[in-house]
């Protein structure tokens, strides 16, 4: 019994040491990802088509940085599984990707941060954006 609970917090302790190497709070706007080499936005941006998503990152002056840019389909469909999502606010519903789709360019790439549902849709669809950009 003695051996299961030492074991039990000492993976806990590892745990949670990792997990504040790999996810840092940036205070108020930025979560940076360590483990990516990333930093997203924080906050859930408002809804809009694939072409509002994209002007609104790249006019956005999060956090004293510039260069923010939505995400890839990979990078935003790997950001569902990270612990560092768990700093962020989240609407369990679709967010845009950059990705296009290549046989139907009217199309882009989101992710369902509700089921995890990783699809494609017409970007005059309206969806929810979050900004990333390189952690350095």
């Amino acid at each position: 019994m003695a051996i299961s609970l030492t074991f039990c917090l000492t993976m806990l302790f590892i745990s949670s040491t990792s997990f504040a190497q790999q996810c840092l709070d940036n205070g108020g706007w930025t979560v940076t990802d360590n483990g990516t080499g990333l930093m997203w936005q924080k906050e859930t941006a408002g809804m809009g088509t694939w072409d509002d998503a994209m002007r609104y990152v790249s006019e956005l002056p999060l956090g004293g940085h510039s260069g923010w840019r939505l995400p890839s389909i990979d990078e935003l469909a790997n950001l569902n599984n990270r612990p560092c999502k768990s700093l962020m606010e989240l609407v369990p519903s679709y967010y845009w990707s950059s990705t296009t789709y290549a046989s139907y360019r009217l199309n882009a790439w989101i992710v369902d941060f509700g089921s995890g549902l990783v699809s494609h849709f017409n970007k005059f669809n309206t969806y929810y954006a979050r900004a990333v950009r390189p952690a350095q």
